[in-house]
């Protein structure tokens, strides 16, 4: 699992950084010359204030995990994470 975790890390370390710290400009379609921002991006100062409080990020992993089993990667990578089985416990 932990195997699993750290290749689905390098292949997706932009999309997670994105996830998480809801940036404007990193995730895998809005590079950061892109005129378009992410509608889900905060501004410098609320990932700032994210990042102190903490629980602000734990809510956007916890996002994440969801996320990623909806399309924004492979269903196969979300399985093979163990989120859906995570997401399932959660919703029972």
């Amino acid at each position: 699992m932990l195997n699993t975790q750290l290749k689905f890390g390098i292949n997706y370390w932009r999309l997670a950084i994105h996830l998480v710290f809801k940036t404007k400009h990193f995730g895998v379609n809005n590079l950061w010359w892109s005129k378009q921002p992410s509608s889900i991006g905060w501004h410098w100062y609320e990932i700032i204030w994210g990042s102190l409080t903490i629980m602000p990020i734990v809510r956007n992993y916890q996002s994440l995990k969801v996320r990623s089993c909806l399309g924004w990667i492979p269903q196969a990578d979300c399985e093979a994470l163990g989120y859906d089985k995570h997401i399932m416990k959660k919703f029972k």
